[in-house]
């Protein structure tokens, strides 16, 4: 059995979007939107007196016949907190959704954790509560792209802003980990760049460039272009920091957003163009690799469908070991301190 804490609290539409996908996952648990191969139990984090009352309301006892845990919070980082702001709330404040939910992965009274709210505080939360695995710098969150050629990784989306070419080996490093676990055998390693030439780019993608290939060898491609993320990429791993990478990914979800509206107008049903993007994956969580947990977080505008996806992601997270492999893939590599540089640098 696997435990998934999930925060009842955050994300874009506030916690009846939540309580609409738990619902659904708790009465329904042999439906193809919750296919999973070991049974998994849910910690609901949040006010205590809401989740009961939002949960009854769609026909769900969970003291009954659809049991859940509750880990109470009484509260979560707002999603327009400020970065500043957030860390100041987690540091401060032990009754927030992000803590307690952290907290009881740490404690061993969950195996994962999903949020869809507020991703800064989920990322600080994990950093403060779990720490990082040992030669980890910044944690990088990756997201499932779906490329030409069947599933791309793609880290940092947005945890590690201030990315060094350090973070960037150790992104690569714990992305291929993760590839293999979504099927890659020999996952190889891109770097998102302006452009496809070897030494172009700034400082960061210069210095990445030659430590990804000496670390990788002959599984470093090179550097990509974004149109390559979605296309016919050679890579199965594109790292990037996480201020460029959010801005790719945000870039690519207005382009479908733009698609699937314009194929609603010309054809008078998005139906079809929905279904695809549904069954993507493209949006069913990132995974927040570097911290010794399970932790997944989700877009804050995500569906009922989409949340059910983020817990299947963090149950299959835990069920595939997939934390132990990074942390005895990160073996190879120097200590990093807490902004990405060399501890043993003069």
């Amino acid at each position: 059995m696997t435990r998934v804490a999930i925060d009842l609290l955050g994300g874009d539409a506030g916690p009846g979007v939540v309580a609409d996908a738990l619902a659904q996952f708790l009465r329904q648990p042999a439906s193809p939107d919750v296919d999973r191969s070991s049974p998994v139990s849910l910690c609901v984090v949040g006010p205590r007196n809401l989740t009961e009352e939002l949960l009854a309301e769609r026909g769900v006892d969970i003291h009954g016949e659809h049991a859940a845990d509750i880990a109470h919070a009484n509260d979560c980082v707002p999603m327009t907190s400020s970065s500043q702001e957030t860390l100041a709330l987690v540091r401060e404040r032990d009754d927030l959704t992000s803590t307690v939910g952290i907290d009881a992965l740490r404690d061993g009274r969950a195996d994962a954790f999903v949020s869809i709210g507020h991703t800064g505080a989920t990322v600080a939360a994990s950093v403060f509560g779990l720490g990082r695995l040992p030669g980890m710098g910044r944690p990088g969150l990756a997201v499932e792209l779906p490329s030409g050629r069947g599933p791309l990784v793609f880290v940092d989306c947005g945890a590690a802003p201030f990315a060094t070419e350090h973070d960037l080996i150790r992104f690569a490093c714990a992305g291929r980990v993760y590839a293999r676990s979504l099927g890659i055998a020999a996952p190889r390693v891109g770097l998102l760049t302006i452009g496809s030439e070897r030494g172009k780019g700034d400082r960061l993608r210069k210095n990445a460039d030659a430590l990804l290939e000496s670390a990788f060898a002959a599984d470093y491609i090179g550097p990509v272009e974004g149109h390559d993320l979605v296309g016919d990429c050679a890579a199965d791993v594109v790292v990037v920091d996480g201020f460029t990478g959010n801005v790719a990914l945000k870039s690519m979800e207005g382009a479908l957003r733009w698609s699937v509206s314009t194929m609603a107008r010309a054809y008078g049903n998005d139906g079809p163009a929905r279904e695809l993007l549904r069954t993507s994956h493209f949006l069913s969580g990132g995974v927040l690799l570097g911290v010794p947990g399970a932790v997944v977080v989700g877009h804050g505008a995500s569906s009922p469908i989409e949340i059910i996806a983020c817990i299947n992601r963090a149950a299959a997270l835990h069920a595939g070991g997939v934390v132990d492999e990074v942390r005895r893939s990160l073996d190879a590599f120097g200590q990093l301190d807490a902004r990405g540089e060399p501890l043993d640098a003069a």
